[in-house]
C-alpha cells in the first residue's frame, strides 16, 4: 500500500472506518467534532499528525489533497488483527489508549474477526502479512484506523509462545510455498 488513499476509498464505500476526507471543503461530510486529526496522505506512523479545531483548519493550507482530515474519535482502546494471507493469526490490544504499544493478547469475538476480515477481503493482496488496526468506540463499534500491508510491525514478543510458534510456522510454510 502506498499512502493512505485507501482511507478515502473505504469512507466512500461506507466501510466501518474513521470517516476521512482530504479537503477542508468536505468537512460537512464528517461528523461534528471538537477537534480533527490531520495527517499527511503519504505519511507513515504519526509523523506530521496534528489535532486542530475547525477554526484552526480554516487557517491552514491543506489544499491539493496532500492531507487527510478525520474527526477525533473518543474510543476505549485500539486493537490490531494480524493476518497471514486471509488467516487471522492473533490479535493484540492496548487497554490503555494513552499507551498505544503496551499491548496484550486480545480474545476476538466472531464479530471482531468478521470486522477485520472485511478489510483483508477488500485489499488486493493475495499473499503476505497484513495488520488491521482499529479502535473500539464508546458505542461499542470497531472502526478501522489503518490497514498495514507494507511493513506491519508484528509485536511478536507480546504474544505467548504457542501463538508465536504457530505464526512462525505458518509464515515459513508460506515462504516455502511461494
Amino acid at each position: 500500500m502506498k499512502g493512505k488513499q485507501y482511507l478515502l476509498d473505504l469512507t466512500a464505500e461506507n466501510y466501518p472506518v474513521i470517516p476521512t476526507v482530504d479537503s477542508v471543503c468536505c468537512l460537512d461530510m464528517l461528523p461534528e467534532a471538537k477537534r480533527f486529526v490531520v495527517k499527511p496522505k503519504d505519511g507513515a506512523d504519526s509523523i506530521g499528525l496534528e489535532f486542530l479545531t475547525k477554526e484552526e483548519l480554516a487557517l491552514r493550507d491543506l489544499s491539493g489533497g496532500r492531507f487527510l482530515i478525520q474527526p477525533e474519535i473518543d474510543f476505549y482502546y485500539e486493537v490490531s488483527f494480524y493476518f497471514i494471507n486471509d488467516k487471522l493469526e492473533y490479535a493484540l490490544y492496548a487497554p490503555d489508549k494513552t499507551k498505544r504499544w503496551a499491548l496484550r493478547q486480545y480474545n476476538c469475538s466472531d464479530e471482531d474477526v468478521s470486522f477485520a476480515k472485511k478489510f483483508i477481503d477488500w485489499n488486493t493482496i493475495e499473499k503476505g502479512i497484513q495488520r488491521v488496526d482499529a479502535c473500539r468506540t464508546k458505542d461499542g463499534r470497531l472502526l478501522l484506523v489503518e490497514l498495514e500491508d507494507l511493513n506491519p510491525y508484528l509485536s511478536l514478543l507480546e504474544v505467548d509462545e504457542k501463538t508465536r510458534d504457530s505464526f512462525m510456522t505458518d509464515f515459513i510454510n508460506e515462504i516455502d510455498n511461494a
